[in-house]
C-alpha cells in the first residue's frame, strides 16, 4: 500500500526586523535576487572584458599610427607639392591663354585704327593697353577713339594726353588708354 500525505505542509515563518515572512516566499525572493545579481555580475564582467579588448585594440591602432607618422608626413608633403604644382599649372594655363587674348586684342586694335591715325607704340599691361601715336586732325582722332572703344567689348578707350601741333604740320600727337569699362554705379 502506498501512503500519500495530502495535508498541506505547515508554513514556516521567519521574522525580520519585526516583520514575519513566509520562509518559502522569502526563499523564492532571495533566489530571484541571487539570479538577478548573478546576471548583473555576468553582464558587468562581459562588458568589462569587451572594454578591455577595445582599449587594447585602440592602443594597437595608436601604435600603428605612431609607427606610420613619417609616412603621413611624407604624404602631407607630397599633397602640398601636388597642390603647388597644380597652382603652377593653372597659372601657366592662364598665362598661355592671356597671350592669345592679348594677341587678338592687339590685332583688333590695329584693325580699328583709321587710315588718318597712326600708332607709334602700343604697350600691354594687366590693366589694359597704352597707345601713343598721332593723327592728321583732331576729328580723325575722335573717330579713332570711338572705333578703338568698340573694337574691344567690355573696354573703353580714353584720351590721356593730346598735343595739337597742327600749326607745325605734324598733326595731333596723343596718348590713349584702353582699359576695362567701369561697372555701372561704380564711383569714378
Amino acid at each position: 500500500m502506498m501512503r500519500a500525505n495530502l495535508l498541506p505542509r505547515p508554513k514556516e515563518m521567519v521574522s525580520l526586523f519585526g516583520i514575519e515572512l513566509d520562509s518559502e516566499y522569502l526563499r523564492q525572493g532571495l533566489l530571484g535576487l541571487a539570479i538577478v545579481f548573478a546576471i548583473a555580475v555576468l553582464g558587468i564582467g562581459m562588458e568589462t572584458l569587451r572594454l578591455h579588448r577595445i582599449e587594447g585594440a585602440a592602443l594597437d591602432q595608436e601604435a600603428v599610427l605612431a609607427a606610420r607618422a613619417s609616412e603621413r608626413n611624407d604624404s602631407k608633403k607630397l599633397a602640398l607639392d601636388v597642390a603647388r604644382y597644380q597652382e603652377i599649372a593653372r597659372e601657366e594655363d592662364s598665362v598661355r591663354r592671356s597671350g592669345a587674348v592679348a594677341a587678338v586684342s592687339i590685332a583688333r586694335i590695329g584693325n580699328a585704327v583709321p587710315a588718318r591715325v597712326w600708332l607709334d607704340s602700343l604697350t600691354h599691361d594687366t590693366g589694359g593697353f597704352e597707345l601713343i601715336g598721332g593723327s592728321r586732325s583732331v576729328d580723325a582722332l575722335g573717330g579713332a577713339m570711338l572705333d578703338l572703344g568698340a573694337a574691344l567689348p567690355g573696354r573703353k578707350a580714353a584720351l590721356v594726353n593730346i598735343d595739337n601741333r597742327s600749326g607745325s604740320g605734324d598733326g595731333v600727337h596723343f596718348t590713349a588708354r584702353i582699359a576695362n569699362a567701369a561697372p555701372a554705379g561704380a564711383a569714378q
